[in-house]
């Protein structure tokens, strides 16, 4: 995929914060104060922290970018996030 301006602005792992966040079907991905909360929830506080501070750029990102990630990395995922950290740090896997 062709790299965004936001790029350089952009935490890691946002896209798949963001898959995690939709995943849960806890909240309208335009709901701002949601998915804030969904992400400090999930454990992506640096995600939550960058969306505070950056509503703009990820309307924009949300609009424009995450439907075209999420066709490139469909769901279900074998494993989550957090448990794919887990297993390359060596930590103990976490069971869905």
């Amino acid at each position: 995929m062709e790299s965004s301006v936001y790029d350089r602005h952009r935490p890691p792992l946002l896209m798949e914060a963001l898959a995690e966040v939709r995943a849960s079907s806890l909240c309208n991905m335009f709901n701002y104060a949601c998915v804030i909360l969904a992400l400090e929830d999930l454990g992506y506080g640096l995600q939550a922290d960058w969306l505070e501070q950056n509503l703009d750029s990820y309307n924009e990102i949300l609009i424009h970018e995450f439907s075209q990630w999420l066709q490139a990395n469909p769901r279900p995922f074998s494993e989550s996030v957090a448990q794919r950290v887990a297993r390359e740090t060596g930590l103990e896997l976490i069971k869905d």
